[in-house]
């Protein structure tokens, strides 16, 4: 069979052709040649084609009502084949005793939300509690979420103790930073972990995707701030995250980041349902980076120095309303670079080619285009597509952290098997193919 193989290649092989066809003219002589030659063709010949599930068989694995989390979508948006197997077969891989950085992520998002329930129910603010008090919540939140985490990983070893007091050293550095960017502009937090799972009537999350079937969007926003005037309520989103996302235009088109642009969807309509009389604008959808960063500075740098250098790496990570009153709100103490937000200006008073900015118009157009991309790929999942077909796009790859790389079967020298080679295009370009998609 691999000679076979290597001929079909035509690459050299472990056998010459004249033993390759002397071999195959000795199995074609014997009894079972035909079951035989069957199998040794298909080695030989064969070639992935793609099949998917018959409507029937997709309502019986996934219902004709999806409960979809949005990252679920992202998945099938990366290889249609993953989600499949994740999602449609329920694989997964044996669990271990061990901490993960996704693991770290959760822990993060525990003990954020828990500091936010005491922030409340406290005598202060995010505005105005004293380092003290935000070290002392931190570490009483980080205890408790530890002791309930991973029946107790975080405990089991010296350096997993270790851990727990690197984490404690990080969410210091968040709530103190996440307290200063706030303290610089006029929002105001609406809520933490705002879960839309059992708001009704939400049409960002309750999608139908023909007469029969509908797919209801599951998901928490970490942050939901806003900015109210006499006639208009400015919103925010902010998601927290243990490494490093830039919001990249290109990859929303393809579906492979939807997240952030649902999530400001549905706090509009949350906010709006709180705001009756007054015009909701979408101001930011932001990521930060929960860290606790290494920073470069003088020997006579002091600790405002130091402290303003380790601002400007946690700055938020997204994308940001042009509007120069939006810009304001959000830091009124930016000059030609905030330390809140990724937007910088030039001389002129224009954005410099740093900002990550959307008009108004741009953000209505990504909105209805999320909306028509969530409702494809709902449409697809009930469809019963399952080809394997992974993304790849400047250096990122579909494969690349896949668990389910050895079930797949994926080989690229073999016919059949090609990753879709996705065109990373300016934003004008990816705008002008939203658009038509669209019309």
């Amino acid at each position: 069979a691999q000679s076979l193989r290597e001929y079909v290649e035509n690459v050299p092989g472990i056998l010459g052709k004249s033993e390759l066809f002397a071999l195959y003219q000795t199995y074609e002589g014997m009894e079972d040649y035909e079951g035989l030659a069957k199998v040794l063709k298909e080695a030989a010949f064969y070639r992935y084609e793609a099949s998917g599930l018959s409507a029937a068989v997709a309502r019986v694995l996934y219902g004709q009502r999806l409960e979809n989390s949005v990252s679920r979508l992202e998945t099938y948006a990366a290889c249609a084949y993953h989600h499949f197997l994740q999602y449609g077969l329920s694989l997964q891989e044996r669990e271990e005793f061990g901490f993960e950085a996704v693991d770290m992520g959760n822990i993060f998002h525990g003990v954020l939300d828990e500091f936010a329930r005491r922030l409340e129910d406290s005598e202060y603010t995010w505005f105005n509690f004293p380092r003290e008090f935000g070290e002392s919540q931190v570490a009483e939140a980080m205890e408790q979420i530890a002791a309930e985490y991973g029946a107790g990983i975080l405990y089991s070893s010296a350096r997993q103790a270790y851990g727990i007091k690197r984490m404690q050293r990080i969410l210091n550095r968040t709530v103190d930073t996440l307290q200063k960017q706030l303290q610089k502009g006029e929002f105001v937090p609406m809520g933490h972990e705002i879960s839309f799972r059992y708001v009704e009537d939400l049409a960002a999350v309750d999608v139908t995707l023909s007469q029969d079937e509908k797919m209801r969007l599951t998901g928490r926003i970490d942050r939901v701030d806003v900015a109210e005037e006499e006639e208009k309520v400015y919103v925010k989103v902010i998601d927290y995250k243990s490494g490093m996302h830039q919001f990249q235009l290109a990859s929303v088109y393809y579906g492979l980041q939807l997240q952030l642009v649902v999530y400001m969807n549905a706090a509009m309509e949350l906010v709006s349902k709180k705001y009756q009389d007054k015009e909701i604008v979408p101001a930011a959808l932001l990521y930060y980076h929960v860290e606790d960063p290494m920073v470069e500075a003088g020997g006579a740098a002091g600790e405002e120095d130091i402290n303003q250098l380790i601002q400007k790496q946690l700055r938020m990570s997204g994308v940001v309303n042009t509007e120069n009153h939006v810009v304001e709100l959000l830091d009124r103490e930016m000059t030609d670079k905030s330390l809140v937000i990724p937007v910088e200006k030039k001389k002129d008073g224009s954005f410099s080619a740093y900002s990550s900015v959307m008009t108004g118009e741009e953000m209505a157009l990504v909105s209805d285009y999320v909306n028509h991309k969530v409702r494809e790929i709902g449409r697809e999942i009930l469809a019963g597509h399952k080809q394997i077909n992974p993304y790849e796009t400047g250096k990122k790859d579909a494969c690349e952290y896949c668990a389910y790389k050895k079930v797949c079967g994926f080989d690229s020298s073999l016919p059949g098997y090609e990753k879709r080679l996705l065109e990373e295009n300016e934003k004008a370009v990816v705008y002008e193919k939203m658009k038509e998609v669209l019309e």
